[in-house]
């Protein structure tokens, strides 16, 4: 190099600066969040024992003859699942009164709530939901490029039925009802679905998620949406009260056969296996277990809501298998203990200091119920 002169270097890349091929509209959406597994609070505390308290399954576990009908559903690992749960929706169809034609099965309430967003919504079309509830519908709906029109819920996360009946009568494409609400467990009375129903247009699609119903069968959804007269979806699963969480099974009832065959466009056709087939089967048909440990959850929420009283603890009104309560320690402090002790419960982005804590067995809400009193005081 002479003298006076400098060296430059060429810094350009080596190779074009990579671009996405995704769509745009998911560059803004976040993914699911699930509850902690059993693995990662391991890690975290090295502890070995849990009750997992934060994702709403239920503890007690499916009825007995699950474990039957899965190993005799093993035996031909090699045939494809029946694609359209023939004998499964028949038997939902039966007990429900409704024909299996307007049935869809789907492997949990989830992908079913996916089929419908996108067979429903175009770019720009609008959701009606209240916040705080179900994180996914926000993200199926943006990942369709909705709209979001949010009607926030009460101070004590009841719905704002006036404000949701004005919103609703304005006619978004798409109606959104949590009941009972996921993560506040608050559920709809009867006179308030019915004036939300009556200020909505027939041209918009109601989708009711009823993944806690059996916990709070208040009144009959079907007939309500059926007797509204537009298109409608009520989702259900076997995961929560059913036991059977972790094999995935879902259905949902439609207002009529041609909307399941738009659904069934969307629907891969071995999307739930045979094994949870007949596994669902045989907890569907198994209805006196399933009441059992219904009236059990539900005795023992009981339980753990009054010793929520006696402590002074702000807390929702639930009719699911959970509780939701305030934390004067905050949400990440409190859940941060509770793991220290061989609890696993769930933090919320609430505004106010919420979490959320699965009803499990006895033995585990007496393990919650010595071990709040210093989780909540931080």
């Amino acid at each position: 190099m002479e003298r006076g002169r400098m060296l430059v270097l060429d810094r350009k890349p080596l190779t074009p600066a990579w671009a996405s091929p995704m769509r745009q509209a998911l560059e803004g959406v976040q993914g699911y969040k699930a509850g902690m597994t059993l693995a990662e609070a391991a890690r975290r505390t090295g502890l070995t024992a849990f009750s997992k308290l934060a994702s709403n399954e239920n503890l007690l576990g499916p009825s007995p003859k699950v474990a039957e009908a899965v190993m005799a559903a093993m035996a031909e690992p090699h045939i494809y699942p029946d694609p359209h749960s023939d004998v499964l929706r028949a038997a939902i169809g039966e007990r429900l009164g409704v024909s299996p034609a307007r049935l869809v099965i789907s492997p949990g309430s989830e992908a079913l709530i996916d089929y419908v967003f996108r067979a429903v919504l175009h770019p720009g079309d609008s959701i009606l939901l209240s916040s705080p509830t179900f994180p996914t519908y926000e993200i199926f709906g943006r990942c369709a490029e909705a709209r979001i029109i949010d009607v926030p819920r009460l101070a004590n996360f009841d719905m704002d039925v006036p404000a949701v009946c004005a919103a609703a009568a304005q006619g978004p494409k798409l109606l959104v009802l949590c009941t009972p609400n996921n993560p506040t467990g608050n559920a709809l009375k009867a006179v308030d679905f019915q004036a939300i129903l009556a200020a909505t247009p027939r041209s918009t699609v109601v989708f009711v998620d009823e993944a806690y119903r059996e916990y709070h069968e208040a009144f009959d959804t079907f007939a309500m949406l059926d007797a509204w007269g537009g298109p409608w979806v009520a989702a259900r699963t076997f995961s929560k009260a059913y036991g059977l969480a972790g094999l995935r099974m879902g259905y949902g009832v439609a207002s009529s056969a041609e909307l399941v065959e738009y659904l069934d466009r969307i629907r891969p056709p071995f999307n739930v296996t045979a094994v949870s087939q007949a596994a669902a089967l045989a907890a569907w048909e198994d209805q006196d277990y399933l009441k059992r440990t219904v009236a059990q959850t539900i005795a023992e929420r009981g339980r753990v809501e009054a010793v929520l009283d006696d402590m002074g603890v702000e807390h929702t009104e639930s009719h699911a298998n959970f509780v939701f309560l305030r934390t004067p320690a905050g949400p990440d402090a409190t859940a941060a203990h509770l793991l220290h002790q061989g609890l696993i419960i769930r933090p919320t982005p609430v505004a106010g200091g919420w979490v959320r804590i699965t009803i499990g067995r006895p033995a585990d809400n007496d393990a919650l119920i010595a071990a709040l009193p210093a989780a909540l005081s931080l």
